[in-house]
């Protein structure tokens, strides 16, 4: 989730569990950093390792078990700046720490990307998609209320803001039901029987969902559109050839390539796909893509043919907009797309 929601988040969770006659400026920015700090494993680099940021992203820092070391480190800075204050003392600011750091880790459990939410019990990355990670309707109101509740020091603001967060969040939930639902009502009907299938939210909507099926080892996106009390609909996009071990151009096995192309799949959980450039071969990441119905996606790890060195594999990054996929994703949104077929 971008980092302003999870600033607000904080801000009003710390509002809401202040001590009574505590200071409502240190609980809330207690809070404020113990939601923002997990996001620190952005500043984990290694010019060696083209994975690292797959790798340490959501990783031992958005876990439960280091909660109370973002609680500890985020009460000592704010016990520090109001120090002066007579109604600020550290311990009372552990738990808006606490919850701060939880609202963190829940809100990204709620989007795509994945969280180790159970570290180090396991390395699993949970993912409820029943958010994107940028949505200006569940922020906006959030970010308002949990303003207001600082400057006017009311815990019922704060409440109302959270209130607000969750009940979107539970929209979410429903949609993302419904989608999948809907999805696999067309699939059926086609007698298409997914050897895996998943649904992702898009940018700033809870209406067009991305979804993505592996079958007869092709990789197929489309976008399904829902509207409360309304049949679904789906649109085709793309497929792509999936990724096996056996495909041609592999990195030998027990080299620096096949040990990136590991560290990927373990990231991706599989959903790769599998092209070939100049005697090279690209791998990517299917769940992710600037629209719902590209195959193209967000990122993709080159591997030249040798699959030796440090220097054999690179990760693309490829956010580029082709001219009128705006248009495109507006029409996916408002239901006008011509290749939109009704599920029933």
């Amino acid at each position: 989730m971008d980092n302003v929601t999870h600033a607000a988040l904080g801000i009003a969770a710390g509002i809401v569990v202040r001590r009574r006659g505590g200071s409502i400026s240190a609980a809330a920015l207690t809070a404020l950093l113990a939601a923002e700090a997990p996001d620190l494993d952005v500043f984990l680099h290694n010019a060696d390792d083209p994975l690292v940021s797959f790798r340490w992203h959501r990783h031992f820092t958005h876990s439960f078990a280091f909660m109370p070391i973002w609680a500890l480190l985020s009460a000592w800075v704010a016990a520090w700046f109001f120090r002066k204050r007579p109604d600020c003392r550290g311990q009372d600011l552990l738990l808006p720490g606490l919850v701060g750091a939880l609202t963190h880790l829940l809100c990204d459990g709620c989007t795509s990307y994945g969280t180790m939410l159970l570290w180090p019990f396991t390395e699993t990355r949970y993912s409820w998609d029943c958010l994107p990670i940028i949505d200006l309707l569940a922020t906006l109101p959030l970010l308002a209320l949990a303003i207001l509740a600082w400057r006017k020091s009311s815990t019922r603001l704060a409440a109302y803001g959270l209130t607000w967060f969750t009940s979107y969040a539970l929209l979410g939930v429903w949609q993302h039901a419904r989608a999948e639902a809907g999805l696999r009502t067309w699939l059926q009907g086609c007698k298409i029987e997914p050897s895996r299938l998943a649904l992702k939210p898009t940018i700033s909507n809870l209406i067009v969902w991305r979804g993505v099926w592996l079958h007869e080892n092709q990789w197929q996106v489309a976008a399904v559109r829902v509207i409360p009390f309304a049949a679904p609909q789906i649109s085709l996009g793309d497929k792509r050839v999936a990724w096996t071990p056996d495909k041609p151009g592999n990195p030998p096995v027990g080299s620096a390539g096949a040990q990136v192309l590991d560290d990927f799949s373990r990231f991706t959980q599989g959903w790769n796909t599998f092209t070939q450039d100049q005697g090279a071969i690209l791998v990517g990441d299917i769940r992710f893509g600037m629209l719902p119905t590209s195959g193209r996606p967000l990122w993709t790890v080159r591997l030249e043919p040798t699959g030796q060195g440090p220097g054999s594999a690179k990760v693309i990054m490829d956010r580029a907009l082709e001219p009128g996929d705006w248009s495109r994703f507006g029409r996916l949104l408002n239901g006008t797309d011509p290749n939109f077929t009704p599920i029933k």
